[in-house]
């Protein structure tokens, strides 16, 4: 496999494609390639949107791809479309693969339309933070599979995520690739299987990129590191066990989404699952390990002291205005569920910094994540709720019109402040898509030849 001639072929992609246009892509590439790529509509979302699958080779073994399971991540959109033509044009590639491949570049249209304000630039964290959305967790295409885990139990996949659990039930993948992507920060990934030789090898998929690895805290606690940028699954389950030991019990909002899309394959073939997640915007001190003058719990507590802080603003004005928001209005839920799940984690992570392994210095990495990482996330909670009350204020016949308008004003000035902080303490690059599109098909290759050679 001559990694570098396949790569060079992706295209140098400026801007990100709308839903509209990643359909326009998969007809146009069925319409070039007959009887190679072969396109089925799987389902609909909630707003009747087609859900396209392009199926191309006849490996004996099946992949699934999908792309899009968050609405705010649209590289792997790309990366597929990208895949689907490499594979189409290159036959050889193809059958070296041993598999047929099953490609949806948006598994979500719905939510992935609420973020197409940003998708053609410019690429800014201020213009990437002020028109994002994402959906609550019960409203994931990701978050909705079900499970039953100590008693606890979830069965309200939304029609999207019926749609993935159709096609899983029915092709039983031997791989499967949920293309994710963080806002800010380095490469890292999700491996069900820990294969320390893939480890190696995804990691150098981002070095030949020029991009970082995010060696900083991981995304969840309860998470434990096959390799220093790959990470064991995300996992409800885990995340009920984690919350038992370290919060005292399991949380009070218990079966208000679903599990992973890895979890349920598990539950109806043996397969290796990968997520992959790629930053827009990065800042060298994300891969920077040198050690600094504070330990990494007391780098955590400061990050949750901040975190405590922003919460209690963000409650105060929320408390205003959360019951004016009416039927329809798509960005309440998302900012509300944070609200409602901070204080039990915080009262985990505190239980949780009483271990030994947080008695260590803290390296750079950590110290970014604690103080720069997670005021990203806090201002897109900010963002949600300006976009909530916007959505109420273009309403005809508007009750509390003033209330609307002076919560929004008070949180779009902490927003700016908070913008402006981390527009002049984080010297971030913009990576451009092409790298991050080469990061995630080299990563789909390599995962892919490994499975056939462990089967």
């Amino acid at each position: 496999m001559k990694i570098e001639s396949i790569l060079s072929k992706i295209p140098d992609y400026q801007t990100f494609y709308t839903v509209n246009e990643l359909d326009e892509q998969v007809r146009i590439l069925e319409a070039e390639y007959p009887g190679i790529v072969k396109v089925s509509e799987i389902g609909t979302s909630r707003k009747g949107h087609p859900i396209l699958c392009m199926r191309i080779g006849e490996g004996g073994k099946n992949a699934l791809c999908f792309a899009c399971p968050h609405p705010n991540e649209p590289i792997g959109a790309m990366t597929l479309t990208a895949m689907a033509r490499l594979f189409a044009e290159n036959n050889e590639l193809l059958k070296e693969t041993g598999f047929t491949w099953y490609l949806i570049p948006c598994i979500d249209p719905d939510g992935t339309k609420l973020n197409e304000g940003w998708f053609k630039g410019p690429f800014s964290l201020t213009n990437y933070v002020r028109n994002f959305y994402r959906p609550v967790g019960y409203e994931q295409v990701e978050w909705t599979f079900p499970f039953d885990y100590k008693g606890i139990c979830f069965n309200k996949p939304i029609p999207e995520t019926q749609s993935l659990m159709k096609l899983i039930d029915e092709l039983k993948p031997s791989f499967m690739f949920s293309l994710h992507n963080a806002a800010f920060g380095g490469a890292y990934w999700y491996l069900s299987d820990n294969i320390p030789g893939l480890c190696n090898e995804l990691e150098n998929t981002a070095a030949r990129q020029n991009v970082p690895l995010q060696l900083g805290e991981p995304e969840a606690a309860y998470i434990t590191k096959f390799s220093p940028a790959v990470h064991s699954m995300l996992s409800i389950t885990k995340f009920y066990d984690y919350m038992e030991k370290y919060g005292g019990g399991l949380p009070e909002m218990t079966a208000t989404c679903g599990t992973s899309s890895s979890d349920y394959v598990n539950t109806v073939c043996k397969c290796v699952s990968m997520m992959a997640e790629l930053p827009y915007f990065s800042d060298p001190r994300i891969e920077d390990l040198s050690q600094i003058n504070k330990t990494r719990r007391e780098s955590a507590l400061e990050n949750l002291r901040l975190s405590q802080q922003h919460y209690s603003f963000l409650k105060s004005q929320w408390t205003k205005v959360s019951c004016f928001f009416g039927e329809g209005n798509p960005f309440p839920k998302f900012v509300e569920s944070c609200i409602e799940g901070a204080d039990s984690n915080v009262i985990a992570r505190q239980n949780q910094l009483k271990d030994s392994e947080f008695d260590r210095p803290a390296t750079v990495s950590e110290e970014f994540d604690n103080l720069y990482g997670t005021r990203i996330f806090e201002c897109l909670n900010l963002a949600l709720a300006i976009r909530a009350c916007d959505y109420e204020l273009t309403r005809e016949n508007i009750e509390n019109e003033n209330t609307l308008i002076e919560v929004r004003a008070a949180i779009d000035f902490e927003l700016m402040k908070m913008c402006e902080w981390l527009e002049s303490n984080v010297k971030y690059e913009v990576i451009s898509i092409k790298r991050l599109v080469s990061v995630q098909t080299e990563s789909a290759l390599l995962a892919a030849k490994y499975v056939v050679k462990e089967a």
